[in-house]
């Protein structure tokens, strides 16, 4: 299993600019791939992330698992921070914004 800890610098491109259904960010952290996705519900526009764990097998074949050894555990839960942190910025910029008062 790869044991980098480094994130891909910059975003995937968003699917909305590219008209495809695909996630609108995708980074991984070591092993850890997240993609985040912007969806529609009742109340607008949300963002929600899916993590997935890859690794070569001994065919030297890519796989996904699901199952997290104690050193994917800390790929995952700083992958789930960044997560976060990214879309909770996006919620922060896409607040709408009351008119001022007079």
């Amino acid at each position: 299993m790869p044991q980098s800890s480094q994130r891909s610098p910059q975003p995937t491109t968003n699917a909305a600019n590219s008209g495809t259904q695909g996630p609108v960010e995708k980074f991984r952290d070591g092993p850890v791939h997240v993609s985040i996705w912007e969806n529609d519900g009742t109340k607008g526009a949300f963002r929600a992330a899916s993590f997935e764990l890859r690794f070569k097998d001994g065919e030297d074949q890519w796989q996904t698992g699901k199952s997290y050894t104690s050193n994917a555990l800390l790929h995952l839960e700083s992958a789930a921070r960044e997560a976060r942190s990214r879309i909770e910025r996006w919620q922060e910029s896409n607040i709408p914004r009351a008119a001022p008062r007079r």
